[in-house]
């Protein structure tokens, strides 16, 4: 099996080329890359993320913070990465550079790699962040709105657990109640000997 470091040679070697003349770096994910409690997948790296190289570092990494303070976890004891792994953006009306969610194709370049990248890091349980993970590893119908605070069965095989993405909370505020209860359901799960079952 391949290990996370070989997986992401793998991975720059394929897209390199598939972008001539266009700037748009990897960001890849990061953390405890053997078999950790927690694999964190959000939708795609944003502006920050990109210029660190870092996933969950700009403000919806603010918020990231706060939910492992609540769950009482580390983000050294966890992995966190993105479904896909560049920034997807577009030209707004103020001719400004924006992000935007993911289209077919780059999550269809990026999926199988999402997949692979899950069985190198052997994780205890994945959590998706938002619908773009949430209905890459389960049923296209699934949405975050209808299975969020749940555990469910992920396409990889291991038990998945569906939370809002950290910045919807920044956006809708009175999501902040219902993320804060879904977290606590998760730690809660952590704490038993028997993990998400």
């Amino acid at each position: 099996m391949a290990t996370v470091q070989t997986l992401y040679q793998e991975m720059a070697a394929f897209f390199k080329p598939l972008w001539p003349g266009e700037d748009k770096p990897l960001v890849l994910g990061e953390g405890r890359d053997s078999s950790p409690v927690l694999m964190l997948i959000g939708e795609a790296p944003g502006e920050t993320e990109v210029i660190k190289r870092r996933p969950f570092v700009g403000k919806a990494g603010k918020n990231l913070d706060e939910f492992l303070t609540l769950a009482r976890l580390n983000r050294e004891d966890i992995f966190v990465t993105n479904a896909v792994k560049i920034r997807p953006s577009e030209i707004g009306p103020t001719g400004r550079t924006r992000n935007r969610a993911p289209n077919k194709e780059e999550l269809s370049l990026f999926i199988p790699w999402l997949l692979k990248e899950i069985q190198a890091v052997r994780p205890g349980a994945l959590v998706t962040l938002g619908n773009v993970p949430l209905k890459a590893l389960t049923d296209k119908k699934n949405t975050v709105g209808a299975c969020h605070g749940q555990w469910m069965q992920s396409k990889a095989g291991i038990p998945l657990f569906a939370l809002y993405h950290p910045a919807s909370i920044i956006y809708r505020r009175t999501l902040s109640t219902v993320y804060d209860q879904d977290v606590l359901t998760l730690a809660e799960a952590l704490d038993r000997p028997e993990g998400a079952s």
